[in-house]
């Protein structure tokens, strides 16, 4: 009797143990499903970053050809074919005997810049009772002498008697173009006229002189 319960009792015990695994497996196997989500969970996508801004370019600057004239808008320097117009200005003017005919008194210049006439005064004494007299600038022809200039003179005579020297050693003339562009006019003008035939000549006015006589002239009735 007693083997008996002994055995009905493993056959009960054998016919529990599988319930009783199968639950134990269940409930070790809920934990980790329950772990799942956050062992697989991925990681965050990192953001984009954020698009650079623009590069600002910089303003243009003017290059140095435009902020720098050109070379050649001055002049720094006179040339040696060039004279001073108020220089010019009480240049005697003499005719072809060497004989003073008057001096100029004025130049008048195009809008060009081009010299055109030569306004002379003839004749009177001190500028009184001259009259002024125009030619055109191509009739007159200028002329200038060189002048005397030492070059390197010898040493003095140790004699005591004279420099050394003789008479027409160490002494030459210059250039007249250099003495022209030195001094800035040319020593003299020549008009191929007589003094009779300046005095003579029409008188020379200017526009303000016209207008003025033009204005103060009657009116007629």
């Amino acid at each position: 009797m007693l083997k008996q319960l002994a055995y009905v009792g493993l056959i009960a015990a054998a016919l529990a143990a599988p319930s009783v695994f199968a639950q134990t497996a269940t409930d070790q196997a809920a934990p980790a499903e329950k772990m799942a989500p956050a062992a697989q969970s991925t990681t965050p996508a990192t953001p984009a970053p954020a698009a650079p801004a623009a590069k600002q370019e910089p303003s243009p600057t003017p290059s140095a050809s435009a902020a720098q004239p050109a070379s050649d808008t001055f002049v720094t320097q006179q040339a040696m074919n060039q004279w001073r117009a108020s220089k010019l200005v009480g240049v005697k003017v003499y005719g072809p005997d060497q004989k003073k005919l008057g001096t100029i008194k004025d130049i008048l210049v195009d809008h060009d810049g081009n010299a055109q006439a030569i306004v002379v005064s003839v004749g009177g004494f001190l500028g009184m009772g001259a009259k002024d007299v125009g030619v055109p600038f191509k009739a007159m022809q200028w002329r200038t002498e060189g002048r005397a200039a030492a070059t390197n003179p010898p040493p003095a005579s140790t004699s005591g008697t004279g420099t050394g020297m003789k008479a027409s050693e160490g002494i030459t003339k210059t250039d007249p173009a250099v003495v022209e562009a030195s001094q800035g006019y040319p020593d003299m003008g020549v008009l191929a006229m007589t003094e009779q035939q300046l005095k003579s000549a029409p008188d020379f006015h200017y526009a303000s002189d016209m207008s003025r006589e033009a204005a103060n002239a009657p009116t007629k009735p």
